[in-house]
Parts: structure tokens; sequence; C-alpha cells
């Protein structure tokens, strides 16, 4: 007993202990959580580089532990199963309730294999499908051969809910996950859909600005040198480490479940692992806090103006509009910021004013798209079609004469009396739809 209570990781359940085998992963994604500052189209590179434990160093020293109560284990990365003995760890790890994130692109059968001839299962697995980067007949194929292995008690898979940050997400993305969700409900794959944790105080995890707070701990995280953190921010900057688990006789105590201590770092927490429900933070007027809204807006900053189109494009597809035009105004302020006032920007401004009731700003875009050249069948009759609504026919043909030719425009007039009003559900003239 005497031997336990000088054991200096925090035991109670409550304490994920989480064994990062590797930095390296063989996707990129812009929203991966393991990112110093998420950027949308800026993909994900490697944390740091590291002379990695062996399979054997990683075995030895964490079956050496004196205190192991069938204690949860997460086997993450980075990506785990590209560690060299990823299943040689797994299989011959004792006393520990194991856990294990992946993005099921390693060799099942086999991993399986070797657990199988070493009696050993995971407790529970972590798989996340990321539409980008493998197709979703593959990533269920995987699923099921994980599922149906004998080798983990409880899988979950999941996807990263993404609904409310278009930034993040690619047509492609859009159409593999759609397919996935089809795919997997036919097959009968249960799935959930995961929090995006990728803001905090208001803005991204950019790691511009950092606090001095009380913090209280719920992780144990090992890098894949051995050295043992109490965030993932330090982990990744290799800042304020314990001890190392080759040497647990030297480590220093980490922080007990619910014991605060000051930390000047708080602002670059790492998205996932800032609370994940159990920590908290308390503020210098003692006011305990954890999560705090996310604001999906503020991504824009670092956003081209197409790119910001693009997003304005798939929150009008979700009938988010509010959201749409804010996202238009964000694009046209970055491009006049360049000397540049983009007809097309105006003409998805005017449609997207339009659905959400705001008719004479809707047709205030709409001409001014016109008059920056955009005079295409659907904009010059969108924008007819709301000066109608409006009782403002006669004013705006005549203004739209000065850049559309009558021979154009005239026809244009003339079909409209037999078309149905704009926004409807028959409508063309909705060019973000």
């Amino acid at each position: 007993m005497a031997q336990a209570a000088q054991f200096p990781l925090p035991t109670p359940e409550i304490h994920v202990w989480v064994a990062y085998l590797t930095a390296r992963c063989n996707f990129a994604c812009d929203y991966c959580i393991q990112k110093p500052k998420m950027v949308p189209g800026q993909r994900r590179k490697p944390w740091g580089r590291y002379q990695e434990l062996s399979g054997r160093q990683w075995v030895d020293a964490l079956n050496a532990f004196p205190v192991r109560p069938e204690h949860p284990l997460i086997l993450t990365g980075g990506e785990p199963s590209l560690h060299k003995d990823f299943a040689f760890i797994a299989s011959h790890l004792e006393g520990y309730a194991l856990d294990m994130t992946s993005n099921l692109t390693f060799d099942i059968e086999a991993f399986a294999k070797e657990m199988r001839a070493h009696g050993k299962v995971f407790k529970t697995s972590f798989h996340t499908y990321h539409p980008g980067f493998i197709a979703p007949e593959k990533w269920l194929d995987q699923a099921e051969r994980l599922r149906d292995s004998g080798v983990v008690e409880q899988p979950t898979f999941s996807m990263v809910n993404l609904q409310r940050f278009p930034h993040f997400r690619s047509d492609e993305h859009d159409r593999n996950l759609a397919k996935l969700v089809q795919l997997a409900d036919r097959r009968g794959l249960i799935y959930q859909f995961n929090e995006f944790r990728g803001t905090h105080m208001g803005e991204g995890f950019n790691r511009e600005h950092k606090f001095t707070v009380d913090c209280t701990s719920a992780w144990v995280n090992i890098d894949p040198e051995g050295a043992v953190y109490n965030c993932q921010y330090h982990l990744t900057e290799r800042k304020h480490a314990f001890g190392n688990i080759t040497d647990i006789a030297a480590m220093k105590p980490l922080p007990k479940m619910g014991e605060w201590f000051s930390c000047s770092d708080f602002g670059y927490c790492d998205p996932c692992h800032e609370n994940s429900g159990h920590g908290a933070f308390r503020d210098a007027q003692g006011n305990v806090f954890r999560r705090t809204a996310n604001d999906a807006r503020v991504y824009l900053q670092w956003m081209e103006p197409q790119a910001i189109r693009d997003v304005a494009r798939r929150y009008f597809a979700q009938g988010d509009h509010q959201e749409a035009e804010h996202a238009l105004l964000a694009a046209i302020g970055k491009q006049r910021e360049g000397g540049v006032d983009d007809g097309e920007t105006w003409a998805d401004l005017g449609v997207t004013l339009y659905e959400q009731g705001k008719k004479k700003q809707s047709l205030a875009a709409l001409q001014h798209a016109v008059e920056r050249g955009v005079t295409r069948t659907e904009t010059v009759a969108s924008a007819l079609l709301v000066a109608r609504e409006l009782g403002m026919a006669d004013a705006v043909r005549q203004n739209l004469l000065r850049y559309v030719p009558a021979q154009h425009l005239d026809p244009i007039e003339q079909a409209l009396d037999a078309m149905q009003p704009l926004g409807s559900t028959t409508d063309t003239t909705a060019p973000l739809g």
C-alpha cells in the first residue's frame, strides 16, 4: 500500500490515461483537433517529430506500473496503427481496460488475429469517418470487420458534425458523408455524430491569446517518447513534463481530480481535451466554467473570398440563410479590401436576402450585381421579379437598360408573366441553390 500511495499518476476512473503512440497520421484534415491552429483549407501536419518508444518499451513501462486497477487506457495518436508495433502493444498490455481511437485504415484481420492469440480484447474503441480521405464503402467494410472481429466489446463509429461549420466541408465531403449515412442505415451499422470542438472563448483555437486561470485536470497524456503531461497543449509543446513512464519512480505527482492548480496557458488549450465533460476552469473572480459557446463565424477571417462564397452556398443549401448572408458580406468585405467588387458575390447575396424577406436589400444587391457585369438571364430575371413585388418595375427596368440591351431584357420580361415568384420550389433564379 505504501508503494501505491506514492504512485505519481491519479488513479480514479474519471481520469483518462492516453498513450500517444505516434504523432503521425495518414490523413490531413483541416478540422483535426490535434492542430495548433484550425484554419479552413489548411491541412493537419504532425505536431512534432519523436524518437518513438518501441513496442517493447511501451509494454515494459506500462506493465511495470504498480497501480493498475483495470484502469482505462486509450491508445491513440496521430494514427496509432502507424506505429510499427501497434498490434504487439495492444496484445501485450496487462491490467488495463483498453480503448483505441483510429481511422480504421489498418489491417483488421491481422490485428484481430494477434489480439486473439494473446486472449486480449479492447473494452471500447472509437472510429471517426473522414469523408475527404476514404471512400464510404471502404470505411464501412472496415467498420463491419472490426465490429464482427470479437476483439472490441463496444466499438463506436462516428462522424464529426460539421453542419454548422461548412467552412471545413467540401462538395466531396458532403457527397461521401451522405452516401455513408445511406449505406450505414441500409447495412445496419450503428453510428453517431460528435460535437465539433473547434472554437474557444468566442474565437477559433488560434493560440493568439492566453490567460492565467485555475484548472483541474482529467488527463494523463503520454507522448510518443514516454513523457507525461496533464494536457495536450503541454504535450504538443513539450512543456511542463512530469517525468517519463520509463522512469516512473522519478516522476513528479500529477494533480488529482478536482484539485485546482494555476495555469498561465489557458486559451491555448486543445479543443478536444480542454474539458471533455470532466475538468473545469476558475477565473480570477472565482467563477467556475467549462466550454464557451461555439461561434462558427470566427473561421471566416482566415478564408479567401471564393472559399467564403462556397461556405455561403453550403449554408444556403441547408436553409441557413442568415449565416449565408453573413458569409457573403464577409466575402464582399475582403474583396473590397483587395480592390475588387465582384458582381457574382452580390448576385448570391441578392438571392440570400430575398429568402429572408429582405426584398429592398435583395433588389439593391441584384442591381449592383448587374452593374458589375453579371447580366445572365437568372440574375436579371431575379432583379425584375423582386422589382415587380415591390412595385418598382418601371424604375428598375430603366436602370437595367443601362447595362442590359433591350433585345435581351424584353424576352426576359415577357417570360416572367408565366413564372412563379422568386423563391418558390420551381424557381430557377437562385444561384446559391
